[in-house]
């Protein structure tokens, strides 16, 4: 979203369980599943290593002309000579924008980020607002993100949350022309409608936790004639509510 003004501080949160969490993932954690990386992620991203938990999806976000984001997983998957089953969606909530899914690793880590994600978007919170992304990210020592600007329908809705979870002051954000630095622990509300580039000049590793945060959805109203199905997965439970 466009704030305003490239990089506004949140203010400091409790992330210190989430700390701890972290600093016990393996590599296999991080790179063992690289759906975001493939599919999910613009170009630009491919420096970065994630963990993700929620995620928005439109077939106009897909070149592949699969109208389902099951059907994705699952082609993904088998493409790969994968089991889909660990990597299916558990469940869609429809927006009037684009549905979101809550992937497999939020069972895993829903304990840590529940409390961490409702402190980041405190400032922001509305009452049916919708946590439209959710990832763990981490940049490694020495890697660049390009510049870039997020073009996707939601970046234009959602504000892009970033909480810092490393000390790292010699990874450098630049965002429409400026310089900033993050501190560890503090959530920052991040113009992805702008260009912007980050560039992790150290050799310790950059971890982000990333929020994208819908706080005004407006009414999402589902078409009754609609009987389409993914044709090779389960389709996904639809909730309704946000959790937060």
């Amino acid at each position: 979203m466009d704030i305003g003004t490239p990089l506004r501080d949140l203010g400091p949160i409790d992330v210190a369980p989430l700390l701890e969490a972290i600093s016990g993932l393996t590599e296999e954690d991080w790179t063992g599943n690289t759906f975001r990386r493939d599919v999910l992620a613009a170009g630009v991203h491919s420096a970065t290593d994630s963990i993700v938990m929620k995620t928005e999806w439109h077939p106009s976000a897909s070149a592949t002309g699969l109208q389902h984001f099951e059907d994705l997983v699952y082609v993904w998957a088998r493409q790969r000579g994968l089991d889909p089953e660990p990597y299916m969606p558990l469940a869609r909530e429809d927006t009037d924008l684009w549905p979101v899914f809550t992937l497999p690793d939020w069972q895993r880590f829903r304990g840590l980020l529940e409390p961490v994600v409702r402190q980041a978007i405190a400032p922001l919170h509305r009452p049916h607002g919708v946590v439209t992304r959710l990832a763990l990210v981490r940049l490694r020592g020495g890697a660049t993100v390009a510049p870039h600007i997020d073009g996707q329908p939601m970046a234009a809705r959602a504000h892009r949350i970033h909480v810092s979870l490393s000390s790292t002051p010699s990874v450098e954000y630049k965002i429409d022309g400026r310089k900033f630095t993050m501190l560890k622990g503090h959530a920052y509300d991040f113009n992805n409608r702008v260009r912007h580039s980050v560039r992790n000049k150290g050799k310790a590793d950059r971890i982000n936790l990333f929020v994208d945060y819908y706080p005004a959805p407006g009414l999402s109203i589902g078409n009754p004639l609609e009987v389409a199905a993914p044709l090779y997965a389960r389709a996904a439970p639809r909730q309704s509510g946000a959790w937060v």
